[in-house]
């Protein structure tokens, strides 16, 4: 198993596909209660034309978990992000954020800025918890129990649950998103009951270089549940941008 310190940490990464420093690289960011394995079967499907690389968060077995709920702020997770792709010397790359992982990623731009990042896929994911003047969760529904999310993402610790959770409360990236400098595609699920698809169509409005593709027959998980169009839709979009770029260059 590979393992790398960051920030004073122990965590897990899996990298899978070519390993020639020019290869385009595609950083997987997993949210709330996920860990890397979430994208196993995206990363199959992609590694024979990128370099795919997924960092297991702090707190995620086998990842190192301290003990203090203060340590799982979505900043941490973007710095943790940062640090991670300076030491793999990952540039140009593609960032696809999930769920939580969409703030994550927002984080990151702010913080560390696109140096590094080409560009960006945000899916289901709210930029805030209260995004464009809108409770994330409505008035008369209660949030989901950690319970209800499955074996599988019953993976984190109590602490990260409980600042994870404090974080996914408090976190405001909304005045961010008009800075963000590179394109952004939004792959929501029409049928979200976490994240409604009006939070994607106010990241798309507010992001100067946004494309919103919304999956139809999906809910939190559209990479789950519309597996093919969700790998049609993301080799697209990154063929897309690199053209732009390509045209740019010979401008």
């Amino acid at each position: 198993m590979p393992f790398t310190e960051i920030n004073g940490l122990q965590l897990f990464y899996h990298e899978q596909g070519s390993d020639e420093p020019e290869a385009p690289t595609i950083v997987f960011v997993h949210g709330t209660q996920g860990n890397a394995s979430l994208w196993a079967d995206l990363i199959d499907a992609l590694s024979d034309r990128f370099r795919c690389a997924a960092l297991n968060h702090r707190g995620r077995a086998p990842s190192e978990a301290p003990d203090d709920p203060s340590l799982y702020s979505i900043e941490q997770f973007a710095d943790d992000q940062a640090a991670f792709i300076e030491q793999r010397g990952y540039r140009e790359i593609t960032m696809i954020g999930w769920s939580l992982g969409v703030r994550t990623t927002l984080a990151y731009l702010h913080r560390h800025g696109t140096e590094q990042v080409g560009q960006a896929i945000l899916v289901a994911g709210p930029p805030s918890p209260n995004f464009g003047g809108e409770p994330l969760t409505p008035t008369d529904q209660d949030a989901p129990s950690r319970e209800v999310w499955g074996q599988q993402f019953r993976s984190s610790t109590e602490a990260c649950w409980e600042g994870s959770q404090q974080s996914r409360a408090t976190c405001d990236l909304e005045a961010t998103l008009p800075n963000v400098d590179i394109p952004v595609a939004l792959f929501p699920g029409r049928h979200d009951p976490i994240c409604p698809h009006a939070a994607a169509e106010f990241m798309a409005r507010e992001i100067s270089d946004a494309t919103l593709v919304t999956f139809e027959e999906s809910g939190h998980a559209p990479l789950i549940t519309e597996p093919q169009r969700f790998l049609d839709e993301t080799v697209a979009f990154i063929e897309r941008c690199e053209e732009s770029r390509r045209a740019l260059d010979n401008g």
